[in-house]
């Protein structure tokens, strides 16, 4: 297995970055199980082998499954633009689509590596695991996603995440070219290593 730290050109902006996962799996699909919210993720073709692509996303009520009164921070796999930056990572290929602006920049990606003492599937398994626990988690104690550059966002999401689990990181490794803004901010790390209830209340101001 292979894990990579993506950024991606937000959707409809023209600036502004947004952080994800991509973890190559193999060179077929493989299905993985999330046992705290007993979902399945099957990897899919990413030009370079089969693999995972893991964010968070600013959903609208309208697309909640469980209503909140605010957008909310929630974990989607192979979310549309998500997928089709990772593939055109892996595969060299033009851009597909998911950016339209003039200023549009390829995806940066940084392999992550796992710390000494740990494999590469302990550390793809620990990114689920800490996925697995968040989505529990931010069911029951939801957290609101903010205007740019005011709170904890897919990017502190992907930050604390590398933070949580057993990955070699340098130090500044969760800024990334061009304005990914609350890289630096972090979400409460109890959301991502254990079932908190209720879990501390992030980004209050917008509930």
């Amino acid at each position: 297995m292979e894990t990579y730290w993506l950024a991606r050109d937000l959707n409809g902006s023209p600036i502004g970055r947004h952080q994800f996962f991509a973890i190559i799996t193999g060179n077929s699909p493989s299905s993985f199980k999330l046992h705290r919210s007993n979902q399945i993720i099957t990897s899919q073709d990413l030009g370079r082998g089969y693999g995972l692509v893991l964010g968070a996303h600013n959903i609208s009520p309208k697309n909640q499954q469980n209503v909140a009164k605010f957008n909310r921070l929630i974990f989607q796999s192979f979310e549309r633009s998500d997928l089709a930056a990772a593939r055109e990572y892996f595969s060299s290929s033009k851009p597909t689509g998911h950016a339209a602006w003039e200023n549009y920049q390829p995806a940066q990606a940084k392999r992550v590596t796992p710390k000494k003492g740990f494999t590469e599937v302990e550390l793809a398994r620990s990114i689920l695991d800490a996925i697995d626990f968040f989505i529990v988690n931010e069911s029951s104690t939801n957290i609101s996603y903010p205007p740019p550059y005011f709170g904890k966002n897919s990017n502190s999401w992907a930050s604390t995440i590398m933070e949580v689990v057993p990955a070699e990181l340098k130090q500044g490794s969760s800024d990334f070219i061009g304005a990914d803004a609350a890289n630096d901010i972090r979400i409460d790390s109890s959301y991502f290593t254990r079932i908190c209830f209720p879990c501390k209340i992030q980004n209050p101001a917008y509930r």
